[in-house]
C-alpha cells in the first residue's frame, strides 16, 4: 500500500487532478474521464476505464499500475517522474501555468482586436475560423481512418 505523502507533498491523485484541470486544448474545458481513458488507449494501447481514471484522480485508488502511470504521463505530455518527484512536478506545473497564461492572454488579445473590426469584418473572420476548424476536423478524421503502413 502506498504511503500518504508528507505534509507539503502532493499525492498521485492531486497531481493527476491538476493535470486534468490544466492540460487541455485552449478552446475547451478539461478532458472528461472517458476522453482520458479513450485517449490513453488510442495513444498507448493501455486499457483503462473512465471509472478507473476518476478513482485515481480523486484518490479512491491509491496504487496505480506502472503501465497506467506511464500511459497517463504520455497522454498529458509529462515525464513519469512528475507523479513522484516534487522538483519535477513543480517545474512542469510552472511550465503548464506559463502556457495557460500565454494561451489565455493570446485569446483575450485576439478577441479585443476582433472587437475593433466592423461587424461585417467580424462575420468574415468568424466564417474563416469556422472554415479552418472544419478543415482541421476533416484532416483529423482522414488521419484516424488511415491504416499504418
Amino acid at each position: 500500500m502506498a504511503e500518504a505523502p508528507d505534509e507539503g507533498e502532493r499525492s498521485f491523485a492531486e497531481r493527476l487532478a491538476n493535470l486534468i484541470a490544466t492540460v487541455h486544448p485552449p478552446d475547451r474545458k478539461p478532458y472528461s474521464y472517458r476522453e482520458i481513458a479513450q485517449g490513453v488507449a488510442d495513444l498507448t494501447g493501455v486499457s483503462m476505464s473512465a471509472t478507473h481514471v476518476q478513482q485515481l484522480a480523486v484518490g479512491a485508488r491509491r496504487d496505480p499500475k506502472r503501465s497506467h502511470i506511464q500511459a497517463l504521463a504520455r497522454f498529458f505530455g509529462v515525464p513519469v517522474t512528475y507523479f513522484f518527484d516534487d522538483d519535477v512536478a513543480e517545474r512542469v506545473d510552472g511550465q503548464v501555468a506559463d502556457v495557460v497564461a500565454w494561451r489565455d492572454t493570446e485569446a483575450r488579445d485576439l478577441a479585443q482586436r476582433a472587437m475593433r473590426l466592423s461587424p461585417r469584418d467580424r462575420e468574415t473572420v468568424t466564417a474563416l475560423v469556422d472554415q479552418l476548424n472544419s478543415y482541421d476536423a476533416g484532416r483529423d478524421r482522414s488521419r484516424r481512418g488511415r491504416k499504418p503502413e
